[in-house]
């Protein structure tokens, strides 16, 4: 039998009432609108995210600072609310100056950027920014388990809801194929949530991750950093 889904105790509200007392000094959303003013009244900048232009217009037209656009080969949960999933799988390279050019405010490009010469390609697109996250995820500071690591160099990622009721990419695994292969998912969190016991075991976790994991670094962060600023530079120039 199915186990009941452990969901979390806490309301929409409930976060955003600790974001608002704890006032960081940016906040950054996915997976569609939320109301800006509250937030940036009380002096935080805040960034939504997009996967096609549509998305990008809209969240400036709601009021944000900034707009991070997630690309097809981004990692993750993909963060559209307008139109399909299937439509929003955008190659960074067509996202980056599409949206710049739709919008006035700051544009900060995510997805398969794992060196200096991914984050001048994007600046160069006309990005005023990059957001990388699968490229820190192989930083010892991240303490990512073993085997999430493992399933991103050995398998290719795809992008399916399989795992949790959203669509997110993540390294393709026998469990995650098996998953796919039992039909339709639970809506999101639900799917997840029947299934979180088996999260923690090697092999039955969403190993989230971009197309560009297997060029990723295991350098300490710092490190990184300084080598992506450095490969930057001597890409631009």
């Amino acid at each position: 039998a199915a186990p009941e889904p452990r969901l979390a105790s806490w309301s929409f509200d409930d976060q955003l009432a600790v974001v608002l007392e704890e006032r960081p000094a940016v906040f950054s959303s996915t997976f569609g609108g939320i109301d800006p003013a509250p937030l940036r009244e009380a002096g935080i900048v805040v960034v939504g995210t997009a996967t096609t232009v549509d998305e990008a217009k809209a969240l400036e037209a709601s009021g944000v600072d900034a707009i991070v656009v997630q690309s097809a080969e981004a990692g993750g949960h993909r963060g559209t609310f307008l139109g399909t999933f299937e439509e929003s799988l955008v190659p960074l390279a067509e996202l980056v100056p599409a949206a710049s050019a739709a919008v006035s405010v700051p544009v900060l490009a995510a997805g398969g950027i794992v060196d200096g010469a991914g984050i001048a390609a994007a600046l160069a697109a006309g990005a005023q920014g990059v957001q990388l996250g699968t490229a820190f995820l192989f930083t010892p500071e991240c303490e990512t388990p073993p085997a999430w690591l493992a399933a991103l160099r050995t398998n290719e990622t795809i992008v399916t809801p399989a795992y949790s009721g959203r669509h997110a990419r993540a390294a393709r695994t026998p469990f995650l194929d098996e998953l796919a292969a039992a039909g339709e998912p639970l809506p999101y969190p639900l799917q997840r949530a029947v299934i979180a016991d088996l999260a923690g075991v090697d092999g039955y976790g969403l190993y989230l991750g971009g197309t560009a994991a297997p060029g990723a670094r295991a350098l300490a962060v710092a490190e990184l950093v300084q080598i992506l600023v450095a490969e930057t530079e001597a890409a631009r120039a």
